[in-house]
Protein backbone atom coordinates (compact mmCIF):
# COMPACT_ATOMS: atom_id res chain seq x y z
CA UNK A 1 0.00 0.00 0.00
CA UNK A 2 1.39 3.34 -0.58
CA UNK A 3 0.91 6.48 1.38
CA UNK A 4 0.50 9.76 -0.14
CA UNK A 5 -0.33 13.16 1.85
CA UNK A 6 -2.09 16.13 0.20
CA UNK A 7 -1.67 19.05 1.55
CA UNK A 8 -4.71 21.77 -0.32
CA UNK A 9 -4.17 25.40 1.05
CA UNK A 10 -6.40 28.45 0.49
CA UNK A 11 -4.89 31.67 0.94
CA UNK A 12 -5.73 35.25 0.29
CA UNK A 13 -2.69 37.83 0.03
CA UNK A 14 -2.85 41.84 -0.12
CA UNK A 15 -1.61 44.15 -2.93
CA UNK A 16 1.74 42.39 -3.70
CA UNK A 17 3.92 40.66 -6.18
CA UNK A 18 4.47 37.26 -4.48
CA UNK A 19 6.78 35.76 -7.83
CA UNK A 20 8.17 37.92 -10.44
CA UNK A 21 8.67 37.42 -13.96
CA UNK A 22 11.14 38.86 -16.25
CA UNK A 23 9.63 41.96 -16.46
CA UNK A 24 8.79 42.14 -12.63
CA UNK A 25 5.52 41.53 -12.89
CA UNK A 26 3.24 39.22 -11.44
CA UNK A 27 3.76 35.79 -12.85
CA UNK A 28 0.30 35.01 -14.29
CA UNK A 29 -1.45 31.28 -15.29
CA UNK A 30 -4.85 30.89 -17.84
CA UNK A 31 -6.67 28.40 -16.44
CA UNK A 32 -10.20 27.88 -17.18
CA UNK A 33 -10.42 30.93 -19.95
CA UNK A 34 -9.16 33.28 -17.70
CA UNK A 35 -5.86 34.95 -16.47
CA UNK A 36 -5.30 33.84 -13.02
CA UNK A 37 -2.08 35.21 -10.52
CA UNK A 38 0.34 32.74 -10.27
CA UNK A 39 3.30 31.68 -7.91
CA UNK A 40 5.72 28.88 -9.26
CA UNK A 41 6.18 25.92 -7.90
CA UNK A 42 10.30 26.42 -7.46
CA UNK A 43 9.38 29.90 -5.53
CA UNK A 44 7.18 27.88 -3.13
CA UNK A 45 10.02 24.94 -2.75
CA UNK A 46 12.90 26.83 -2.50
CA UNK A 47 11.32 29.22 -0.09
CA UNK A 48 9.80 25.70 2.37
CA UNK A 49 12.98 24.21 2.00
CA UNK A 50 14.88 26.59 2.98
CA UNK A 51 12.69 27.44 6.21
CA UNK A 52 12.33 23.70 6.75
CA UNK A 53 16.36 23.65 6.60
CA UNK A 54 16.63 26.29 9.64
CA UNK A 55 14.20 24.11 11.57
CA UNK A 56 16.39 21.06 11.00
CA UNK A 57 19.55 22.16 11.33
CA UNK A 58 20.70 20.66 7.76
CA UNK A 59 21.15 22.77 5.12
CA UNK A 60 21.64 21.86 1.73
CA UNK A 61 23.39 23.82 -1.00
CA UNK A 62 22.16 24.39 -4.80
CA UNK A 63 25.40 25.82 -6.37
CA UNK A 64 27.72 26.24 -9.21
CA UNK A 65 30.22 27.65 -6.45
CA UNK A 66 30.97 23.69 -4.87
CA UNK A 67 35.06 24.58 -6.16
CA UNK A 68 34.96 27.79 -4.18
CA UNK A 69 33.44 26.17 -1.23
CA UNK A 70 35.84 23.46 -1.04
CA UNK A 71 38.98 25.89 -1.73
CA UNK A 72 37.15 28.48 1.31
CA UNK A 73 37.71 25.08 3.58
CA UNK A 74 41.04 23.83 2.14
CA UNK A 75 42.42 27.27 3.38
CA UNK A 76 40.90 26.97 6.66
CA UNK A 77 43.08 24.37 7.11
CA UNK A 78 46.22 26.66 5.72
CA UNK A 79 46.37 25.59 2.28
CA UNK A 80 47.70 28.86 0.32
CA UNK A 81 44.71 30.37 -1.22
CA UNK A 82 46.24 29.71 -4.90
CA UNK A 83 46.93 25.82 -4.11
CA UNK A 84 43.25 25.54 -2.81
CA UNK A 85 41.55 27.26 -5.81
CA UNK A 86 43.28 25.06 -7.99
CA UNK A 87 42.77 21.85 -5.85
CA UNK A 88 38.73 23.19 -5.87
CA UNK A 89 38.41 22.94 -9.46
CA UNK A 90 40.18 20.05 -9.88
CA UNK A 91 38.32 17.75 -7.57
CA UNK A 92 35.20 18.66 -9.58
CA UNK A 93 36.74 18.03 -12.97
CA UNK A 94 38.16 14.43 -11.42
CA UNK A 95 34.47 13.70 -10.76
CA UNK A 96 34.62 11.93 -14.01
CA UNK A 97 30.94 13.57 -14.45
CA UNK A 98 30.37 14.01 -18.60
CA UNK A 99 29.52 17.51 -18.87
CA UNK A 100 30.24 18.82 -15.72
CA UNK A 101 33.11 21.84 -16.60
CA UNK A 102 34.68 24.53 -14.61
CA UNK A 103 34.15 28.17 -16.23
CA UNK A 104 36.47 30.96 -16.34
CA UNK A 105 35.29 32.20 -13.22
CA UNK A 106 36.06 28.79 -11.17
CA UNK A 107 32.57 27.99 -11.25
CA UNK A 108 30.77 24.63 -12.24
CA UNK A 109 28.97 25.03 -15.66
CA UNK A 110 26.30 22.74 -13.78
CA UNK A 111 24.82 23.77 -10.76
CA UNK A 112 25.47 20.76 -8.37
CA UNK A 113 23.34 20.19 -5.11
CA UNK A 114 24.76 17.86 -2.02
CA UNK A 115 24.79 18.70 1.71
CA UNK A 116 26.35 21.17 3.05
CA UNK A 117 28.80 18.73 5.01
CA UNK A 118 29.65 17.01 1.76
CA UNK A 119 32.05 20.36 1.01
CA UNK A 120 33.87 19.07 3.99
CA UNK A 121 34.19 15.49 2.71
CA UNK A 122 35.65 16.68 -0.65
CA UNK A 123 38.19 18.67 0.88
CA UNK A 124 39.19 15.40 2.82
CA UNK A 125 39.47 13.61 -0.36
CA UNK A 126 41.61 16.18 -1.90
CA UNK A 127 43.86 16.02 1.46
CA UNK A 128 43.93 12.05 1.01
CA UNK A 129 44.17 11.73 -2.35
CA UNK A 130 45.93 14.97 -4.03
CA UNK A 131 48.11 13.25 -6.19
CA UNK A 132 45.50 10.96 -8.03
CA UNK A 133 42.94 14.08 -8.14
CA UNK A 134 45.19 16.31 -10.06
CA UNK A 135 46.70 13.76 -12.75
CA UNK A 136 42.55 12.55 -12.79
CA UNK A 137 41.53 16.88 -13.38
CA UNK A 138 44.31 16.98 -16.08
CA UNK A 139 43.30 13.86 -17.84
CA UNK A 140 39.84 15.39 -17.85
CA UNK A 141 40.98 18.74 -19.31
CA UNK A 142 43.09 17.06 -21.97
CA UNK A 143 40.52 14.58 -23.33
CA UNK A 144 38.00 17.68 -23.04
CA UNK A 145 40.76 19.52 -25.51
CA UNK A 146 41.03 16.57 -27.60
CA UNK A 147 36.95 16.05 -28.73
CA UNK A 148 35.16 12.92 -28.52
CA UNK A 149 36.97 11.31 -31.61
CA UNK A 150 39.98 10.70 -29.71
CA UNK A 151 38.95 9.74 -26.01
CA UNK A 152 40.30 6.92 -24.38
CA UNK A 153 39.25 4.86 -21.49
CA UNK A 154 40.37 6.15 -18.15
CA UNK A 155 42.83 4.48 -16.22
CA UNK A 156 41.64 2.49 -13.17
CA UNK A 157 43.26 4.72 -10.55
CA UNK A 158 41.26 7.46 -12.09
CA UNK A 159 38.40 5.74 -11.80
CA UNK A 160 38.42 4.48 -8.15
CA UNK A 161 39.12 8.46 -8.09
CA UNK A 162 35.90 9.44 -9.76
CA UNK A 163 34.23 6.98 -8.06
CA UNK A 164 34.90 8.44 -4.47
CA UNK A 165 33.86 11.60 -5.77
CA UNK A 166 30.92 10.43 -7.41
CA UNK A 167 30.34 9.02 -3.77
CA UNK A 168 30.12 12.45 -1.77
CA UNK A 169 28.34 13.81 -4.77
CA UNK A 170 25.76 11.19 -4.19
CA UNK A 171 25.10 12.21 -0.31
CA UNK A 172 21.66 13.41 0.51
CA UNK A 173 20.42 14.54 3.92
CA UNK A 174 16.48 15.80 4.19
CA UNK A 175 16.17 18.65 1.60
CA UNK A 176 17.20 16.36 -1.11
CA UNK A 177 15.22 13.45 -0.16
CA UNK A 178 12.21 15.15 -0.20
CA UNK A 179 12.80 17.41 -3.30
CA UNK A 180 14.98 15.60 -5.58
CA UNK A 181 18.26 15.74 -7.26
CA UNK A 182 19.23 15.44 -10.79
CA UNK A 183 22.81 15.25 -12.31
CA UNK A 184 23.08 14.49 -16.34
CA UNK A 185 25.20 11.11 -16.99
CA UNK A 186 25.69 10.44 -12.94
CA UNK A 187 22.46 8.32 -12.49
CA UNK A 188 23.99 7.54 -9.11
CA UNK A 189 23.40 10.80 -8.12
CA UNK A 190 20.15 11.61 -9.18
CA UNK A 191 17.63 11.19 -6.60
CA UNK A 192 13.85 11.33 -7.29
CA UNK A 193 11.98 13.82 -4.98
CA UNK A 194 8.93 12.49 -2.59
CA UNK A 195 7.64 15.80 -2.59
CA UNK A 196 5.43 17.33 -6.12
CA UNK A 197 4.47 20.83 -5.59
CA UNK A 198 2.07 22.46 -8.03
CA UNK A 199 1.90 26.24 -9.29
CA UNK A 200 -0.44 28.15 -7.03
CA UNK A 201 -3.13 30.01 -8.85
CA UNK A 202 -5.90 32.41 -8.05
CA UNK A 203 -8.85 30.61 -7.31
CA UNK A 204 -10.60 33.70 -9.52
CA UNK A 205 -9.71 36.17 -12.57
CA UNK A 206 -7.09 38.69 -11.62
CA UNK A 207 -5.64 41.81 -12.93
CA UNK A 208 -2.18 43.53 -12.96
CA UNK A 209 -2.37 46.57 -10.83
CA UNK A 210 0.56 49.69 -11.58
CA UNK A 211 1.35 51.90 -8.41
CA UNK A 212 2.71 54.99 -9.66
CA UNK A 213 5.34 55.77 -6.91
CA UNK A 214 8.40 58.75 -5.92
CA UNK A 215 10.81 59.00 -3.97
CA UNK A 216 12.10 62.44 -2.29
CA UNK A 217 15.66 63.54 -1.16
CA UNK A 218 16.15 63.97 2.12
CA UNK A 219 18.46 66.49 1.25
CA UNK A 220 16.91 70.24 0.18
CA UNK A 221 18.26 71.60 -2.96
CA UNK A 222 16.96 74.14 -5.32
CA UNK A 223 14.22 72.51 -6.68
CA UNK A 224 11.26 70.72 -5.16
CA UNK A 225 11.05 67.87 -7.78
CA UNK A 226 11.20 63.88 -6.69
CA UNK A 227 15.24 62.31 -6.55
CA UNK A 228 13.37 59.38 -8.42
CA UNK A 229 10.37 58.17 -10.07
CA UNK A 230 8.80 54.83 -11.41
CA UNK A 231 6.14 52.23 -11.28
CA UNK A 232 5.22 48.69 -9.47
CA UNK A 233 3.24 46.24 -11.14
CA UNK A 234 1.20 44.14 -8.21
CA UNK A 235 -2.02 42.33 -7.58
CA UNK A 236 -3.93 40.92 -4.62
CA UNK A 237 -6.23 37.79 -4.35
CA UNK A 238 -6.85 34.44 -3.06
CA UNK A 239 -4.36 31.48 -4.15
CA UNK A 240 -4.80 27.64 -4.01
CA UNK A 241 -1.71 26.20 -3.09
CA UNK A 242 -1.16 22.27 -3.62
CA UNK A 243 1.42 20.01 -2.66
CA UNK A 244 2.13 16.31 -2.33
CA UNK A 245 4.25 13.82 0.01
CA UNK A 246 5.09 10.21 -1.32
CA UNK A 247 5.64 8.70 2.06
CA UNK A 248 6.95 5.33 0.87
CA UNK A 249 9.54 7.76 -1.58
CA UNK A 250 10.48 9.64 1.67
CA UNK A 251 11.39 6.73 3.94
CA UNK A 252 12.94 4.69 0.69
CA UNK A 253 15.52 8.14 -0.50
CA UNK A 254 16.34 8.49 3.71
CA UNK A 255 17.39 4.94 3.89
CA UNK A 256 14.06 3.90 6.01
CA UNK A 257 15.07 6.63 8.45
CA UNK A 258 11.64 6.90 10.16
CA UNK A 259 12.30 9.74 12.89
CA UNK A 260 13.99 11.61 9.74
CA UNK A 261 11.16 11.10 7.57
CA UNK A 262 8.69 11.94 10.44
CA UNK A 263 10.27 15.08 11.53
CA UNK A 264 10.69 16.45 7.81
CA UNK A 265 6.71 15.60 6.99
CA UNK A 266 6.03 17.78 10.25
CA UNK A 267 8.47 20.33 9.43
CA UNK A 268 7.00 20.60 5.78
CA UNK A 269 3.33 20.07 6.75
CA UNK A 270 3.45 23.32 8.85
CA UNK A 271 5.95 25.36 6.81
CA UNK A 272 3.92 25.03 3.09
CA UNK A 273 0.55 25.65 5.21
CA UNK A 274 1.77 29.14 6.24
CA UNK A 275 4.61 30.20 3.47
CA UNK A 276 4.58 33.41 2.23
CA UNK A 277 7.08 34.06 -0.88
CA UNK A 278 9.41 36.77 0.07
CA UNK A 279 9.35 38.79 -3.74
CA UNK A 280 8.49 41.99 -2.59
CA UNK A 281 8.12 41.75 1.66
CA UNK A 282 9.72 44.58 2.95
CA UNK A 283 7.54 46.83 0.41
CA UNK A 284 4.29 44.98 0.73
CA UNK A 285 4.56 43.32 3.95
CA UNK A 286 2.20 40.58 2.90
CA UNK A 287 2.61 38.21 5.99
CA UNK A 288 -0.97 36.55 5.78
CA UNK A 289 -2.11 33.65 7.34
CA UNK A 290 -3.96 30.70 5.26
CA UNK A 291 -7.41 31.01 5.15
CA UNK A 292 -7.68 27.09 5.17
CA UNK A 293 -5.01 24.05 5.33
CA UNK A 294 -6.74 21.13 4.57
CA UNK A 295 -4.42 17.38 4.82
CA UNK A 296 -5.51 14.26 3.45
CA UNK A 297 -3.90 11.02 3.96
CA UNK A 298 -4.56 8.58 0.95
CA UNK A 299 -3.80 4.87 0.15
CA UNK A 300 -3.71 4.71 -3.79
CA UNK A 301 -2.80 8.08 -5.17
CA UNK A 302 -2.29 12.25 -4.85
CA UNK A 303 -4.95 14.03 -5.63
CA UNK A 304 -4.68 17.87 -6.57
CA UNK A 305 -8.25 19.90 -6.06
CA UNK A 306 -7.47 22.23 -8.81
CA UNK A 307 -10.27 21.69 -10.75
CA UNK A 308 -12.66 23.32 -8.22
CA UNK A 309 -11.52 26.23 -9.74
CA UNK A 310 -11.55 25.69 -13.29
CA UNK A 311 -14.87 27.67 -13.17
CA UNK A 312 -13.22 30.95 -11.96
CA UNK A 313 -14.97 32.00 -8.35
CA UNK A 314 -16.96 35.18 -8.21
CA UNK A 315 -16.63 37.78 -5.61
CA UNK A 316 -19.36 40.63 -4.69
CA UNK A 317 -18.85 43.32 -1.98
CA UNK A 318 -20.01 41.12 1.11
CA UNK A 319 -18.20 37.90 -0.19
CA UNK A 320 -14.65 38.32 -1.42
CA UNK A 321 -13.07 35.65 -3.21
CA UNK A 322 -11.55 33.98 -0.06
CA UNK A 323 -14.98 32.32 1.23
CA UNK A 324 -16.71 31.22 -1.81
CA UNK A 325 -13.23 29.72 -2.73
CA UNK A 326 -13.61 27.34 0.50
CA UNK A 327 -16.96 26.88 -0.42
CA UNK A 328 -16.30 25.59 -3.94
CA UNK A 329 -13.88 23.41 -2.58
CA UNK A 330 -15.78 22.00 -0.40
CA UNK A 331 -18.24 21.17 -2.73
CA UNK A 332 -15.36 19.51 -5.50
CA UNK A 333 -13.86 17.59 -2.58
CA UNK A 334 -17.02 16.07 -1.89
CA UNK A 335 -17.91 15.15 -5.35
CA UNK A 336 -13.92 13.82 -5.47
CA UNK A 337 -14.86 11.40 -2.28
CA UNK A 338 -17.67 10.33 -3.78
CA UNK A 339 -15.71 9.24 -7.31
CA UNK A 340 -13.02 7.29 -5.28
CA UNK A 341 -14.96 6.17 -2.82
CA UNK A 342 -14.28 6.34 1.01
CA UNK A 343 -11.42 3.42 1.31
CA UNK A 344 -8.63 5.00 0.06
CA UNK A 345 -8.96 8.55 2.77
CA UNK A 346 -7.15 7.03 5.64
CA UNK A 347 -7.51 10.22 7.26
CA UNK A 348 -8.33 13.93 6.62
CA UNK A 349 -8.56 17.03 8.41
CA UNK A 350 -8.29 20.90 8.41
CA UNK A 351 -7.53 23.87 9.96
CA UNK A 352 -7.93 28.17 8.85
CA UNK A 353 -8.27 31.38 9.80
CA UNK A 354 -11.71 31.91 7.90
CA UNK A 355 -14.88 31.92 9.50
CA UNK A 356 -17.26 29.31 9.77
CA UNK A 357 -14.81 26.45 9.24
CA UNK A 358 -16.76 24.13 11.65
CA UNK A 359 -19.25 23.90 9.11
CA UNK A 360 -17.49 22.45 6.55
CA UNK A 361 -18.86 18.94 5.64
CA UNK A 362 -16.67 17.14 3.25
CA UNK A 363 -13.02 17.89 4.79
CA UNK A 364 -12.98 15.64 7.40
CA UNK A 365 -12.14 16.42 11.12
CA UNK A 366 -12.01 20.57 12.17
CA UNK A 367 -8.76 20.81 14.56
CA UNK A 368 -8.31 24.60 15.20
CA UNK A 369 -4.53 24.42 15.87
CA UNK A 370 -1.90 23.79 12.97
CA UNK A 371 0.31 21.80 15.06
CA UNK A 372 -2.54 19.32 16.36
CA UNK A 373 -3.57 18.76 12.49
CA UNK A 374 -0.25 18.69 11.82
CA UNK A 375 0.74 15.81 14.51
CA UNK A 376 -2.71 14.21 13.64
CA UNK A 377 -1.83 13.45 10.41
CA UNK A 378 1.71 12.67 10.26
CA UNK A 379 0.69 10.00 13.08
CA UNK A 380 -1.93 8.74 11.24
CA UNK A 381 -0.02 8.52 7.42
CA UNK A 382 2.92 6.58 9.55
CA UNK A 383 0.72 4.33 11.63
CA UNK A 384 -0.84 3.50 8.34
CA UNK A 385 2.47 3.03 6.43
CA UNK A 386 4.00 0.70 9.59
CA UNK A 387 4.57 -2.48 8.67
CA UNK A 388 2.29 -5.00 9.77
Amino acid sequence: MSIFIDEHIVHSFPLSNLNRDYYGSPKVAVYGGVERGRIASAALKRGSRTEIEKFLGDKALRTRRVPGQVAAELESRGWTADEAAEAGRNVALAAGVGGLGIEEAGTTNVMLYLPATAIGALADLVEDRRTLIDAAAKDALEQAKAGKSKKTKASKAHEETAKQIQEVLATRNASIAAFGRMLANAPEVTVDGAISVAHAITTHATEEQSDFFTAVDDVPGDDNGSAHMGHGAYTSGTFYKYSSISLDGLLTNLGHDRDAARELVRAYLAEFAVHVPRAKKNSTAPFTPPALAYVTVRSDRPVSLAGAFEAPVVADETTGWTSPSIKQLNEHALAVNAFFGPEPVIAAAYTGTAANLASLTALGRHIPQLSDLVEAITTAAFDAEEPK
